[in-house]
C-alpha cells in the first residue's frame, strides 16, 4: 500500500521523466539534472500560476466577492 507522500514522489518523479524525453526530443541530446529541475520547477509554478487564480477567482464569485483578477 502506498502512502500519500510515496503517490506524490511517484507522480513527480513521472513528470520529471517526461520532462526529461520532451527536452531530449527538442534538443536531442540528454538533459542534464539541473536542466530538468528547472523545467520541473517552472511547470510547478505556471500549474499554480493558471489554475490557482483561476480556483482563487472560483471562491470569490461563490462568496460574492469581487474578483481580484
Amino acid at each position: 500500500m502506498t502512502t500519500p507522500d510515496q503517490k506524490k514522489e511517484q507522480k513527480n518523479r513521472l513528470l520529471k521523466a517526461k520532462i526529461a524525453v520532451a527536452i531530449q526530443d527538442e534538443t536531442g541530446k540528454a538533459p542534464i539534472k539541473e536542466k530538468i529541475e528547472e523545467v520541473f520547477f517552472l511547470a510547478r509554478v505556471m500549474y499554480k500560476a493558471v489554475l490557482g487564480t483561476h480556483y482563487k477567482r472560483k471562491e470569490q464569485k461563490k462568496q460574492g466577492q469581487l474578483a481580484i483578477f
